[in-house]
């Protein structure tokens, strides 16, 4: 008996469970591929509104996709022939120029970038012949259909895009993510390593701005703190879709009487006590003396300038 049961056990094959993620990936404009599931969205978007919507499966940090093998290249190929009545020639990757004052054929100078700011170096790229272009502009990666290949665009141009969401991404779905993704349409959200950041794109002085952090009931709000380059990179892709040169955050010089604007920098909460900070990336030409709050701003890699608080300008909150 035992014996037979053994011979049983070796002629069967193993069959994988199915996961849960697997078992959601199905329809026309998905596919499961390995340990990714891939999902295509026909209306188009400029890059860094693309990268803000991969909220398709809340719990795995959904991401612009990385095309890093000939594998994850064959099967977003598929997912774009199989996207019934639409042509789908172009869509955007997750895959952004790491440092635009360096060489852009640097294949070092490019990233897989995940919707925390970090990234991986690739060690697969499959450019088109001629690229990529050196451009100032020309700072996000695309991949086209018919040639199988990718080149690098304005991240303002509108293409339709791929998300990926990774099985290795996986965490419990909370409260905060699920309130996150659901606030209203007026604002923009984007839930990444247990924060929720909401993006309000009316323009607002810094003393009106600090109160109006109270999106999601049950959650205190403040706007935003901004203490390492990751969360600098979420405040500037957030800033970027706001179309604004400036969007506010949670910095403010609260010695009204200093005229030293390099130092006495604090986060700010309207509740608890100020923190002072001392991750302060500043733009060229700035600090100014005299501006006593902190805008995030275009540029690399410092992106902090400061503005008067009574500016009126978009906001940045997180919960």
């Amino acid at each position: 008996m035992l014996f037979s049961l053994a011979i049983l056990l070796f002629v069967c094959p193993t069959v994988a469970a199915t996961t849960e993620l697997q078992a959601q990936c199905t329809g026309y404009d998905r596919l499961y591929n390995g340990t990714s599931c891939y999902v295509v969205v026909a209306p188009t978007k400029t890059q860094h509104s693309a990268k803000l919507s991969c909220n398709h499966y809340l719990g795995y940090s959904g991401h612009l996709v990385h095309i890093k093998s000939a594998g994850v290249q064959a099967a977003v190929k598929q997912a774009m022939t199989n996207y019934p009545n639409t042509t789908i020639p172009n869509i955007w990757t997750g895959s952004e120029l790491i440092n635009s004052s360096a060489a852009f054929p640097d294949s070092n100078n490019w990233g897989h970038y995940y919707r925390d700011g970090t990234f991986v170096t690739p060690t697969y790229l499959p450019w088109n012949a001629g690229q990529p272009i050196t451009s100032v502009t020309y700072k996000r990666v695309m991949y086209t259909k018919s040639t199988d290949k990718i080149s690098n665009s304005a991240e303002s141009i509108v293409y339709p895009y791929v998300c990926e969401y990774e099985e290795a991404l996986k965490q419990p779905v909370t409260d905060l993510e699920q309130k996150c993704v659901a606030l209203a349409s007026s604002l923009i959200p984007l839930f990444v390593n247990g924060v929720c950041y909401a993006l309000h794109t009316i323009y607002s002085n810094y003393n009106d701005a600090k109160k109006l952090c109270n999106d999601i009931g049950g959650y205190d709000g403040h706007l935003a703190h901004i203490r390492t380059m990751s969360e600098l990179w979420i405040a500037e892709a957030l800033r970027a879709v706001s179309y604004s040169n400036y969007l506010r955050v949670g910095i403010e010089q609260t010695n009204l009487s200093s005229t030293d604007p390099n130092n006495g920098w604090y986060l700010t909460t309207p509740k608890n006590q100020s923190l002072p900070t001392t991750f302060l990336p500043w733009a060229a030409s700035n600090p100014a003396a005299g501006s006593r709050t902190i805008g995030v701003t275009a540029g690399y890699p410092k992106s902090f300038a400061t503005i008067a608080n009574t500016a009126a300008y978009p906001f940045l909150c997180q919960y």
